[in-house]
């Protein structure tokens, strides 16, 4: 009933755009996110930024035509287009701002407890799959014996590790940014049918936190479904690391797989063997990849559907408060930010954003497979939505909220 995009396929120029892209959030895996703006200096920043508009058919966020810092490596969402084409959108507030959404920088209170936003990070240098044996054995379903080596002390989201770690393991998320929002003042969506009553309030039952986070929960489980149908039984796409290989053996061992000529053109490809002493995909995780295939994204999908439902709930134009940035100085702490106002359907889709991109900043997700995948977890909030009216006994219009491509859906 729900239907993505067709990947890019393997020989296409638009995979190898995606394939460059990574090789690039390899390579600047340990610099700061702070510098992914227009006014950086950054050598490794602006490579990237070169390498990735030379490309002839990048998709990610540009501005005016172009990729910038301030594009770089942000999030964008691809729909079904006209026949068998795809529509690429970037939702409204992915490029406002700092990189990382609010919702992963600020406390969650949960009750009488709260979950602190700093995380376990990887130390810098923690690449996987270098060699060509270990990476064979982890083709052939073993381990390649390593593990991630961890800092002491928990610390903000800073890196472009710290998100593929973030992304590796999870945490409260979107459970988490109910909470904020229902903390910090957020008013519920215009179209709650209580919000305007001087007599009842919405409870667990009906219309209020409990309500949504139970259905936040039912979205999660659901929303697999959908991807992994996708995965399964209609494409069965090929993982990153695994293109690796390809690469590596075309140009390591003169194979003739069907890659296109821009990878091997790219400062990406020439600085990874630079930095890295191999044609493979550096990878953030020991274990590389999961076993299944690539397209859509499992844990994007999760995003959408959970962001599409949570900006349903409540008012996605409501400024977000006091928001922060963690301090350049001192990655424990954070300190104000004082740019552009964010709201918190931006932050939110940023959030949606962050997770889907942050797997391809561990190697093992294209920028293709979370595009799609959100869109997909936005498919199927509409329909639990749809789903759950049937179930209202209140006067009530519908849900209204921002899909990510900025047109308006009443449900």
């Amino acid at each position: 009933q729900i239907a993505v995009p067709p990947p890019p396929a393997l020989a296409s120029a638009e995979r190898a755009a995606e394939a460059v892209e990574l090789y690039w959030q390899a390579l600047l895996r340990d610099v700061p996110l702070s510098q992914l703006q227009n006014n950086t200096d950054n050598p490794k920043v602006l490579a990237a930024v070169e390498d990735l508009n030379r490309l002839s058919a990048f998709r990610g966020p540009k501005q005016n035509g172009r990729v910038t810092p301030q594009t770089l490596f942000r999030g964008s969402v691809n729909y079904v287009g006209s026949g068998s084409s795809t529509r690429y959108v970037i939702p409204p507030g992915v490029l406002d701002g700092p990189y990382i959404s609010q919702f992963l920088l600020q406390t969650i209170p949960w009750g009488t407890q709260s979950v602190s936003p700093l995380i376990r990070t990887a130390l810098p240098g923690n690449d996987f799959l270098l060699n060509f044996q270990e990476w064979l054995a982890i083709q052939n379903g073993g381990s390649s014996g390593k593990s991630i080596k961890y800092d002491p002390k928990n610390r903000y989201i800073t890196t472009i590790r710290d998100l593929s770690e973030y992304t590796h393991i999870g945490g409260p998320t979107y459970l988490g940014a109910s909470l904020i929002l229902n903390s910090n003042g957020t008013p519920l969506n215009p179209v709650n049918p209580y919000v305007n009553s001087k007599t009842q309030i919405g409870a667990n039952a009906t219309f209020a936190l409990g309500h949504f986070q139970a259905l936040l929960n039912l979205a999660s489980s659901r929303v697999i479904r959908a991807s992994y149908w996708q995965k399964y039984y209609v494409h069965r796409i090929l993982r990153p690391e695994a293109f690796g290989g390809l690469v590596y053996n075309n140009i390591a061992n003169k194979t003739k797989y069907p890659i296109n000529s821009e990878v091997f053109n790219s400062q990406a490809l020439a600085q990874t063997f630079s930095t890295f002493n191999t044609y493979l995909l550096p990878q953030a995780y020991p274990e590389g990849a999961p076993t299944h295939s690539s397209y859509t994204g499992g844990a994007a999908a999760t995003a959408g559907v959970n962001v599409a439902l949570l900006k349903a709930f409540f008012d996605e134009n409501f400024v977000i408060p006091s928001p922060v940035v963690p301090d350049p100085n001192d990655p424990t702490k954070v300190i104000s930010y004082s740019g552009s106002l964010l709201t918190v359907g931006g932050e939110l889709n940023k959030l949606a954003t962050n997770y889907a991109i942050g797997r391809g900043h561990g190697g093992i997700h294209w920028r293709s497979d979370g595009s799609a995948a959100l869109a997909l977890g936005e498919e199927v909030a509409i329909s639990l939505l749809r789903d759950e009216r049937l179930g209202y006994n209140e006067i009530f219009n519908g849900f209204t909220f921002t899909k990510f491509d900025g047109t308006r859906v009443t449900v």
